[in-house]
């Protein structure tokens, strides 16, 4: 089993146009498009257990949260078992009751080094901590836990508590495995949230959380960027419909940022005001406000969307943005610098 979603989903007006969110909270429209979310506020606040509780009634019976630890835990107290560590997992485990979560991720910040110290300190941890019914997941940050020692170390810690250890699949392998792998997507080449990924990434992607689907049964994989719920839903596609959706880049980026907007038809300066903010994924690595797209488009009233699209192909070539070929050979040397 593969389960696709995003860390969090406060922002999903951002995919789904007001009629598919109308009637309903976020949490339930979120629902409807992925199997799973995790809660990424919970590393910034305590949340009550009855809104726990009530996460867990506003969605269907299959559908899964995990949580990610509180800050304190992990960024305060840096994995060491404090009074107040300990006490705050103890929240979190009933955090995770309530809403029937099964994983508990600790991602730990790129400070905290790969030395014998910290293991020491996260080995007392885990002796100790109250997992309840819970699995405990640690992302680890930073180069210093990238060297072949370093992972071996790790690797014994993890194994020895039963803990799976959480990477970015782009960039490092998982050196430990249990009944599940989990997965946080950050963008490339390092930790750049702007990033969006293309549809050769999410095809190789793909591949990689099959291999991992062979050998645990259960795969989290989790976009954390801004563009992450269009990437999920992309993935989304793939994983149920066996193809992904035409490449966002290139004058499709238009459609992507347009495709929540109901008011139609609508003039060029009501699209300028209505939209000109938003933002438009023109290449990976790079969004422009949908304005200076719109700029450059002819003073006329738009009926439907495909008509916005056919204007951008036909200005595209005065924009100076990459098609989408060559935001795919641009992603190609991203990468290459990155590694």
């Amino acid at each position: 089993m593969i389960l696709i979603g995003t860390c969090g989903w406060s922002r999903l007006y951002q995919a789904l146009p007001p009629s598919r969110r109308r009637g309903r909270s976020i949490l339930q429209a979120y629902a409807d498009l992925f199997p799973v979310a995790e809660v990424n506020s919970s590393f910034y606040r305590f949340h009550r257990v009855e809104t726990y509780r009530r996460w867990r009634e506003e969605v269907p019976e299959s559908f899964e949260f995990t949580i990610k630890c509180h800050r304190s835990i992990t960024h305060e107290e840096r994995l060491r078992a404090t009074e107040t560590a300990l006490g705050n997992m103890q929240k979190m485990a009933e955090a995770a009751e309530a809403c029937g979560a099964e994983v508990l991720v600790l991602q730990t910040p790129a400070s905290l080094r790969a030395e014998e110290e910290t293991l020491r300190e996260a080995e007392r941890f885990f002796e100790r901590v109250e997992r309840g019914g819970t699995s405990l997941a640690w992302e680890t940050r930073g180069e210093s836990w990238e060297g072949e020692e370093a992972r071996r170390a790790l690797r014994e810690v993890l194994e020895r508590y039963g803990i799976v250890h959480v990477t970015d699949p782009f960039k490092i392998e998982p050196v430990a495995l249990g009944e599940f792998t989990y997965f946080r997507l950050h963008g490339l080449p390092d930790y750049n949230l702007r990033y969006t990924y293309t549809n050769n990434q999410l095809l190789h992607l793909y591949k990689l959380l099959k291999g991992y689907e062979r050998k645990t049964g259960r795969v989290y994989v989790l976009f954390n960027n801004y563009a992450m719920y269009r990437d999920a839903e992309r993935l989304q596609a793939l994983h149920r419909e066996g193809e992904l959706p035409p490449t966002p880049f290139g004058p499709r980026s238009v459609w992507w940022t347009l495709r929540i907007l109901e008011e139609w038809p609508s003039t060029k300066e009501q699209l300028l005001s209505r939209c000109g903010r938003w933002r438009c994924w023109v290449g990976p690595d790079r969004s422009v406000e949908l304005g200076t797209i719109l700029q450059r488009f002819r003073d006329r009233t738009y009926t439907r969307l495909e008509e916005v699209v056919e204007e951008a192909e036909r200005i595209w070539e005065e924009t100076g943005y990459p098609t989408s070929e060559e935001a795919e050979r641009r992603t190609v040397q991203l990468q290459a610098r990155g590694s």
